[in-house]
């Protein structure tokens, strides 16, 4: 008597298996979507930039093979896609119209091209990114716009600490120069950035009517030179404690900071400095 074996297909394997294997397959490797510079004169120009060939379409083609493949696999693969958002014009709710609630909640990595009407927008986000409660991101990169116009990214660095104290649902927030021009100089915001939000913390912990008043998230930040960005990441509130053992705890970042800024490149426009006083 013949026994017929049917051949094994990534079909019928079992689902878990199924979503274990796609899992590999669809990993996409950090500032998947960024290409470095090949600028070798001016220093600007240095670092990442958006990489005009790189599509997230191309990445979920995966979805097209077969209806099994929608049903099984769209949710994984809008997991791990970076998405761009290049249209400068457009609400964010208008351009995610075409995506279904499950689309949308499977969103973990954005990238947004942000000019001045972008960070407006960002700053007065009230909890969440875009205002969406739904969105559940990993990381939110925000890649400076290339163009002839100087970025004065400065004009938000108060604004922009308040959104810091009480954004959630971000694990990773990024700010790429992307080959941008800013007035002031790039790092030297970041540094504006970090020092504001540290002299905050304390003034709102300390000094503050009803103080203390903790913040939603603390973040850990880094200053990468080589690809002209720097990272925040998302962490849970710092504990309620004495000004002593906070003045400890936030010393060596401050020493950092101190020593960060006295090798920064000096610029006359006053607006490059605002935020800071």
């Amino acid at each position: 008597m013949s026994a017929t074996i049917a051949k094994a297909s990534l079909l019928t394997l079992p689902a878990e298996l199924r979503l274990a294997i796609l899992s590999h397959v669809l990993i996409q490797p950090p500032n998947v979507s960024f290409k470095p510079s090949n600028s070798k004169t001016l220093p600007h120009l240095k670092g990442l930039e958006l990489d005009p060939n790189y599509s997230s379409s191309t990445h979920l083609e995966i979805l097209l093979t077969c209806r099994q493949f929608q049903d099984d696999f769209t949710g994984l693969a809008f997991r791990r896609t970076t998405f761009h958002i290049t249209d400068m014009f457009s609400p964010f709710a208008t351009l995610l119209q075409p995506l279904s609630n499950h689309h949308i909640q499977n969103l973990r990595r954005i990238v947004v091209v942000a000019g001045a009407r972008q960070f407006r927008d960002m700053v007065h986000w009230v909890k969440w990114p875009f205002n969406m409660e739904e969105l559940q991101l990993e990381s939110l990169t925000i890649a400076m716009h290339t163009s002839t116009h100087w970025h004065y990214p400065s004009d938000f660095t108060s604004d922009m600490v308040g959104l810091l104290r009480r954004l959630q649902n971000v694990k990773v927030l990024r700010f790429v120069l992307n080959r941008a021009n800013v007035k002031g100089f790039f790092k030297t915001w970041y540094n504006r950035l970090i020092g504001l939000m540290l002299k905050e913390d304390h003034f709102q912990r300390y000094d503050a009517p009803g103080a203390p008043i903790k913040e939603k998230t603390w973040w850990i930040w880094s200053y990468d030179e080589n690809a002209r960005l720097f990272e925040l990441l998302a962490q849970k509130p710092k504990p309620v404690m004495n000004e002593a053992d906070y003045m400890e705890m936030v010393k060596p970042w401050v020493e950092r900071l101190v020593a960060d800024m006295e090798t920064e490149e000096e610029d006359t426009d006053p607006r490059a400095r605002n935020g800071w006083g």
